[in-house]
């Protein structure tokens, strides 16, 4: 979540409360080895299938562990709970557990918590909003202590991906007993390198560290003894909260309020890599019927021409977007299955007006931008530079939840929307999100999506991917724009211990003093 919050009244509570902290100094939070990490928001429990979202996806991690882990910079699965695995052919996969992980409650993890966690979230019976997730996966079994074999209803690329993401492992002895599923979040019991002490809505999370976790290539150990995360929704008693010396850290505060506390010379900020989200620019088919203009390539390539990303990176990051990129491509090639040749058209507004003209209009055309509103910033950047090359571009705000509705009933001419880039290394969910989401009336684009999503050999599948990314990028469907980034404002004491963003989450153990 990123808060609305005007520079000069950030810069105004620095200098309200300079004085103040500076007469009463807080207590430093590293001598009683307790991080203060406040949240935007809280939830009733932890708990990754059942309440999934913001809160939990920045918890899941700290709290449970994967089968796997992923290198981003080697491109490889690496160990977690399984020690080593292999897949005899194209729908079977077999995992031989680590023989050494243990619960929160000391007792031992084995191949019966793998078991019964994969079967729960398989079974037909158990509601879960992202079950689709794992429709690929038919079945588990037991193949002795520490060893299952999973068998997969169809060739599915990112089978081992969902190993590595977004598939924690529950305890069995805790989790099976429960006739109401929703109690585990309440007390939730993993095997990561935090364990939660208290969870309530309203105070927050009070998390310690494990200190039977075992540091591992996938995963490091918690360096903090104690997090204490409480909500706090509004940007102005956040702020108020940093400077009074209440808080260590605060993730998200805009660009410019950064700077004016780092400014006060009490705090830093750190800059996460690019993650595998971005900001786009997508023409729908469905626009071309309310706008004529945007059937033709040619206007849609001079649409990218006329849009300066630079300064669109510059809009979202202030004076922090020095030495930053615009984002490169639909996907980021550290994920499994991404290739692509054609790049971004360079910014060019001679080339764009060129192009309206040659296309019949030189005078422009009036055209709707629809965008959420964490994208307002960038959207509106955008219609005042196709203003400048005649497009009379108008912005609409709408909610994410109002997207698929919006799309389906083509009532966007173009959209302008953020996105997480499927938050893992695999190009399948970019793939899904682009090309296969009913967007756009081309048989051929479809056709090429479809032939990926059953490829198992990464490089065989890298350059049917590049062939899918060059003809959209060549048909302009679709163009990548501004790199999600994650800003954390804190004090001089803390520093981000996590090597690797890249997949822009970024979890409670890999915080650490300096």
């Amino acid at each position: 979540m990123k808060f609305s919050f005007p520079a000069f009244l950030a810069a105004g509570l620095v200098a309200a409360f300079a004085l103040t902290t500076a007469q009463n100094p807080a207590l430093a939070q590293k001598s009683k080895d307790t991080l203060r990490f406040p949240l935007s928001d809280a939830e009733p429990g932890l708990d990754p299938y059942l309440l999934p979202g913001p809160f939990n996806n920045v918890w899941e991690p700290s709290v449970w562990d994967n089968l796997l882990g992923f290198d981003s910079k080697k491109v490889a699965f690496v160990p977690l709970i399984a020690k080593s695995w292999s897949q005899p052919d194209p729908l079977t996969y077999e995992f031989e557990l680590r023989d050494d992980k243990k619960w929160h409650d000391g007792q031992a993890l084995d191949a019966d918590d793998v078991v019964y966690t994969l079967n729960y979230i398989i079974d037909p019976k158990v509601n879960l909003r992202y079950k689709s997730n794992w429709a690929w996966l038919k079945s588990v079994e037991k193949l002795g202590s520490h060893k299952v074999r999973l068998k997969a209803n169809y060739p599915a690329p990112d089978g081992m991906m969902w190993m590595a993401f977004n598939t924690s492992i529950f305890p069995e002895h805790i989790h099976a007993p429960l006739a109401d599923k929703v109690a585990f979040g309440a007390k939730p019991i993993g095997s990561g390198p935090l364990k939660i002490a208290k969870i309530d809505k309203n105070s927050g999370i009070v998390a310690e560290r494990n200190s039977e976790f075992k540091t591992s290539v996938a995963k490091a150990a918690a360096p903090i003894g104690r997090i204490v995360a409480e909500p706090v929704p509004d940007a102005g008693t956040l702020v108020a909260k940093l400077l009074r010396g209440e808080v260590d850290l605060a993730r998200e505060i805009p660009a410019d309020q950064a700077i004016a506390l780092r400014d006060s010379g009490k705090f830093e900020f750190t800059m996460s890599p690019p993650a595998l989200g971005y900001s786009f620019m997508g023409f729908p088919s469905a626009g071309a019927s309310n706008v004529k203009a945007l059937g033709d390539v040619r206007v849609r390539t001079a649409i990218i021409k006329a849009i300066n990303r630079g300064q669109l990176v510059e809009a979202q990051y202030g004076d922090l977007a020095k030495g930053l990129k615009p984002h490169e491509s639909l996907c980021s090639k550290e994920q499994l299955g991404c290739g692509y040749s054609k790049m971004v058209p360079d910014y060019d507004p001679a080339g764009a007006k060129k192009l309206l003209a040659e296309a019949g209009y030189p005078d422009g055309f009036d055209v709707v931008i629809s965008t959420f509103p964490s994208n307002v910033t960038e959207a509106t950047a955008v219609s005042g530079m196709l203003r400048a090359v005649g497009i009379r571009a108008t912005i609409r705000i709408h909610p994410p939840a109002q997207r698929v509705q919006l799309l389906s009933q083509g009532k966007v001419d173009i959209g302008y929307y953020g996105w997480s880039g499927g938050g893992m290394f695999e190009v399948s969910s970019q793939i899904v999100r682009h090309f296969l989401s009913k967007e756009y009336d081309d048989p051929k684009l479809t056709e090429m999506a479809n032939v990926t999503s059953s490829m198992m050999d990464d490089a065989a599948r890298r350059k049917e991917v590049t062939k899918l990314m060059d003809y959209a990028s060549e048909n302009a469907y679709a163009f990548p724009m501004v790199s999600n980034r994650v800003i954390f404002t804190h004090t001089k004491e803390v520093k981000l211990l996590a090597a690797d963003l890249r997949s822009g989450q970024v979890n409670p153990h890999e915080f650490g003093w300096k």
